[in-house]
């Protein structure tokens, strides 16, 4: 579905990676372009140098309505909630308002496969690109995974395959947006920083499925109650997927997936045999006296941080906590009660931690992420694991949650001559 939207006035609103990538495109079609920031010019310096050089016109500091109200539409990035009062000022305008997915989706001329869910969406679409690239297919990773839908378009052709992930935010704003596979892991609490209530929230992920017709497909985690119920009114042709006999459900999701591409299944588990994980999703990082040390800074949500539990062992020091997105900490007690040694409690949720599980185990509340390891190292036996799974948003404490992980990995490995040290003291002090 390609749009002409040469001459056309229009705004692009927030100077992040989907919105300087909208923008850039829109500029290319002869699109009438101009980018609104609202926060200030610091740390946007790259970004104003790319305006520039592509002649885009641009403000830092404020949302010039005179200048976005003779918009045709507006392109708004994922970090914008419906509440703010540019949006409130675009809807009472009778303006349109589109999220980089939908415009990406206007121009796009291969197949698409989308991803989302609570957790887990990063994991499935990177793997589902690495199983149909191994199958022979042309697929690319885009979307909320780091890499922008729209920066992909312009590259693509009638056979490449966009696995997309997406969030609740990117679907809020979609409206003729309508892949070939549409895909819902699972759907918990979250997100109420932006969402007015859960319902709001599973509606906004339902979005994905609303353009779908027949000849479309539509994978659905046979878990999940609420998607299971809503999947009953689908156009699309339903498949329902689940981890049999204890296999972990995404990689059943991939399988299905690469069934619906021919891929051949020695492939498929070649494929997840040799995955080793991504970066920041429990993440090895090194052993130090005896003490096992684990990144899941991408954790920001509760159903993250069970997962993480459940496979970390019975002997875990927690360190979690950051902007509370929803959702219930006290819903894991069992699993802090019967897993949990010690809990380092961070961040604005803090509180929340400690009310949940201080009548378990002991709670140590922080404001310093130094101090928290330093405490979750004191605390930490031989043979125990310290677990950084944080179960809410960074930006309280860090730019973002690679940041937030970069931070953690930097502080761990700092003690690497500590253990060396410690070692040399033993070799001089045995008999």
């Amino acid at each position: 579905m390609v749009i002409n939207i040469e001459r056309k006035k229009i705004t692009v609103l927030g100077a992040g990676e989907s919105g300087l990538q909208s923008a850039i495109f829109l500029k290319k079609k002869n699109a009438n372009v101009f980018l609104s920031e609202l926060k200030k010019k610091d740390g946007f310096e790259e970004t104003i140098k790319c305006l520039t050089e592509y002649q885009i016109p641009f403000e830092f500091g404020s949302h010039d309505w005179e200048r976005i109200s003779t918009s045709e539409f507006v392109v708004i990035s994922p970090g914008i909630p419906p509440p703010a009062p540019i949006c409130m000022k675009l809807v009472e305008a009778g303006i349109p308002i589109w999220s980089e997915i939908e415009l990406a989706y206007r121009f796009c001329r291969g197949k698409m496969i989308a991803v989302t869910g609570t957790s887990g969406k990063t994991t499935v679409t990177t793997l589902i690109t690495r199983v149909l690239n191994a199958g022979g297919f042309s697929a690319v990773s885009c979307g909320n995974i780091g890499n922008s839908f729209i920066r992909e378009v312009g590259q693509m052709t009638p056979d490449t395959v966009a696995v997309i992930e997406i969030s609740s935010f990117q679907l809020t704003y979609v409206h003729q947006f309508c892949p070939y596979v549409a895909i819902i892991l699972n759907v918990s609490a979250n997100h109420y920083d932006w969402h007015e209530n859960y319902e709001s929230y599973l509606n906004a992920k339902w979005r994905m499925f609303e353009k779908q017709t027949a000849d479309d497909y539509a994978l659905i985690n046979v878990e999940n109650e609420d998607c299971v119920r809503k999947a009953l009114s689908l156009k699309s042709q339903v498949l329902y997927f689940e981890g049999d006999l204890g296999q972990n459900p995404n990689f059943a999701v991939v399988e299905q997936v690469a069934r619906l591409f021919h891929v051949d299944p020695k492939i498929v588990q070649g494929v997840l045999k040799n995955f080793s994980g991504l970066e920041h999703r429990m993440e090895e990082v090194g052993s130090f006296f005896g003490v096992r040390y684990i990144n899941d800074s991408k954790s920001t949500t509760i159903a993250s941080l069970k997962w993480a539990l459940l496979r970390s062992g019975s002997e875990i020091v927690l360190i979690a906590g950051g902007r509370f997105k929803g959702g219930d900490f006290k819903e894991l007690r069992k699993l802090v009660r019967d897993r949990v040694k010690f809990v380092v409690a961070i961040g604005e949720a803090k509180n929340l931690i400690h009310e949940a599980y201080a009548d378990l185990v002991p709670v140590f509340m922080t404001g310093s992420f130094e101090d928290a390891l330093r405490v979750a190292r004191g605390a930490a036996k031989n043979g125990q694991t310290v677990l950084f799974s944080p179960a809410c948003a960074s930006f309280d404490m860090f730019k973002n949650y690679k940041d937030r992980g970069e931070q953690f990995k930097r502080i761990v490995k700092s003690w690497q001559p500590l253990t060396t040290d410690k070692k040399l003291m033993e070799v001089r002090d045995s008999p």
